[in-house]
């Protein structure tokens, strides 16, 4: 018998296969970085891009986020290192030091700094637009604010499922440095959603469930005890006369005798007293 070999069938269409490059194409590696409208987080802490300032309420997913390291000449990138996955960054110091003095170039900070710079990068869609953004930072602040959104991606995509994504809105927060306190960039998560999935769909995840009560063997705080009732202070209750249904009270017990009251009463005659006796009206001879 012959071996017979079949193939999967595949979704990949004329859309999801799309490719314009060019064979031999000597284009820089990472010419490709942005993608879509690319996003700035202004000294005045606003975010901008070509067109003006972006609204405050616009809503965008989080889909992804890239490490390269780039040289920078006039304000262009020259040349690009994409990082791999769990691949840590090369020694940038040492790779400006081997970089004439000439090249480098003034920071924001008003001090000389060398071409080679590291760049964090976070790709973000509008799920109503299907328009694309990219910011692409290579500051403190900016490197803070997508590893903390990040952090709590994977997190999430741990619990709910690996297609699992945020959706933010672009703000800022305070951050404390050397030069005195400025606003970095900050992603408020406003909700996660499902993306992807047999049939496509955009879907809205439901809020987390409750957290699971701690177990027995967990020490928890000491249970409240409330005070005393009035009625149970006076070992006494008050019928309900209103529900005729309701159960008539027990009638209480007769109080015990009380020994000073005994004591105080007058004792009660036995028996009758004699008649008294009637003197003789015979007189004795003398």
């Amino acid at each position: 018998m012959s071996d017979i070999v079949k193939k999967e069938p595949t979704n990949i269409d004329n859309f999801a296969g799309w490719e314009d490059g060019i064979e031999g194409d000597d284009r820089p590696q990472g010419a490709g970085i942005i993608q879509g409208t690319l996003i700035k987080f202004t000294n005045e802490a606003t975010w901008v891009t070509r067109d003006g300032e972006l609204p405050a309420d616009l809503e965008l997913v989080a889909v992804d986020v890239k490490r390269v390291v780039q040289k920078w000449q006039d304000q262009q990138p020259v040349e690009t290192i994409i990082l791999e996955p769990f691949q840590k960054f090369p020694n940038i110091d040492e790779m400006n030091a081997k970089v004439p003095k000439k090249e480098w170039v003034e920071g924001p900070d008003k001090q000389l700094r060398g071409p080679w710079q590291a760049q964090h990068i976070l790709y973000l869609l509008n799920v109503e637009t299907m328009d694309k953004y990219t910011f692409a930072t290579g500051t403190t602040g900016g490197r803070i604010a997508i590893g903390e959104l990040r952090d709590k991606l994977v997190w999430m995509q741990r619990l709910r499922g690996a297609n699992v994504y945020p959706v933010v809105t672009l703000s800022d927060t305070f951050f404390p440095t050397r030069f005195g306190g400025r606003q970095r960039p900050h992603f408020v998560i406003e909700r996660w959603i499902r993306l992807g999935g047999e049939s496509g769909e955009v879907e809205a995840l439901p809020p987390p469930p409750p957290a699971p009560t701690a177990p027995p063997s967990v020490q928890s705080a000491p249970p409240v005890v409330e005070e005393p009732s009035l009625a149970e202070e006076m070992d006494d209750e008050i019928p309900n006369f209103e529900n005729a249904n309701a159960e008539s009270p027990k009638a209480a017990a007769p109080p015990l005798p009380n020994p000073r009251r005994d004591l105080k009463k007058p004792a009660k005659a036995s028996a009758k007293k004699p008649p008294p006796k009637r003197a003789s009206n015979i007189l004795d001879a003398g």
